[in-house]
């Protein structure tokens, strides 16, 4: 009975941490990444329907946009 209740909670855990990653991915990090490719491109990239892989090309840019801004934070509040 406690590997039944063990399983569960794994299958339910695993549910809630790929809901997590897809509201993290697909909407802050496509969110942040469009803004960002917009300004760089003046506009031409991405555009107003992207496919899947312009998707993740966008959440991509997003990710390291962030990234990039936390550690430019991180080295000037040490100074």
């Amino acid at each position: 009975m406690e590997d039944i209740v063990l399983t569960l909670f794994r299958f339910v855990g695993a549910f809630f941490r790929m809901l997590f990653q897809f509201f993290i991915m697909d909407i802050i990090c496509f969110s942040v990444g469009w803004v960002v490719s917009k300004v760089f491109t003046l506009g031409r990239f991405p555009s107003f329907s992207p496919d899947e892989k312009e998707r993740e090309r966008v959440s991509s840019i997003g990710i390291i946009s962030i990234v990039l801004s936390l550690v430019a934070i991180g080295i000037f509040n040490s100074l």
